[in-house]
């Protein structure tokens, strides 16, 4: 599909890239501060750090045992000073961070992913001349969506071709869902799906479509590639979003 459709009122909450490096490298403190000097002008907010807490299963033998919780790293974030754009820093990590509003309609040739791009291609080459990275093995695409409908009495399928099916014999009354999908690409790239509802002020109803699709090489790519491949994911969110809402949700976040 790669429709490259602008809606008025995407209902984008948050957009990142993350770039995954080589390991090999001893993590240099003096690498945020470094990076700054280069991005500085483009990210003048007081630069922060940010916990970072891996949770996963451990697997013995084959099989899923128990969750685990490990912390990882701290993260130093670079932000602009209404702090809606950020870029991320840490051992072997970069990421990049849209935040609502992600698309505006007044300049729409500067906004969205044309100035999403900008900043990933901006920020992937300021971290490759500071670092001298040997690559990068994993690249991560993500689109958390947070749609909000001024009625507590919405019908989801109305917006959404990809929600919990009714079930005979179960109350009809849903107070709360949540679930998480995973999908593969025949190339091995893999999209998770995530869906639940979330609170919101009374009277209204709120919904997260959260996408996010990865891929990993066996091979560390060159800068070049990494940015063409993190087009491609991009391209690969669009046609999944676009492929669960509906008509009627397209209408409802393109409505003044």
């Amino acid at each position: 599909m790669n429709q490259r459709r602008r809606y008025k009122n995407p209902p984008i909450e948050e957009a990142l890239c993350e770039f995954r490096f080589k390991p090999g490298q001893d993590w240099d403190l003096t690498i945020p501060g470094r990076l700054h000097v280069r991005l500085g002008d483009a990210y003048p907010g007081k630069p922060r750090q940010q916990k970072v807490v891996e949770i996963g299963l451990e697997v013995k033998e084959g099989i899923p045992s128990e969750l685990q919780h490990k912390e990882a790293f701290d993260r130093v974030q670079l932000v602009t000073e209404n702090e809606k754009r950020v870029v991320g820093v840490g051992p072997d990590v970069l990421s990049v961070h849209l935040l609502r509003p992600y698309h505006d309609v007044s300049t729409p040739q500067r906004s969205g992913w044309d100035e999403f791009y900008l900043r990933i291609k901006e920020a992937l080459n300021a971290y490759w001349e500071v670092t001298q990275p040997e690559g990068v093995n994993r690249i991560g695409v993500r689109y958390i969506n947070k749609l909000v409908f001024p009625s507590k009495s919405v019908l989801l399928e109305d917006y959404l071709r990809c929600v919990s099916p009714t079930v005979t014999g179960l109350p009809q009354m849903v107070n709360g869902y949540f679930s998480r999908t995973e999908f593969s690409y025949l190339d091995g790239v893999r999209l998770v799906l995530s869906q639940g509802t979330v609170p919101e002020p009374e009277g209204n109803f709120g919904f997260i479509l959260d996408l996010d699709v990865t891929r990993e090489t066996n091979v560390a790519v060159s800068i070049e590639d990494a940015l063409g491949l993190a087009h491609d994911l991009r391209n690969r969110e669009r046609d999944a979003f676009e492929a669960i809402i509906t008509d009627r949700a397209r209408n409802f976040f393109d409505a003044d």
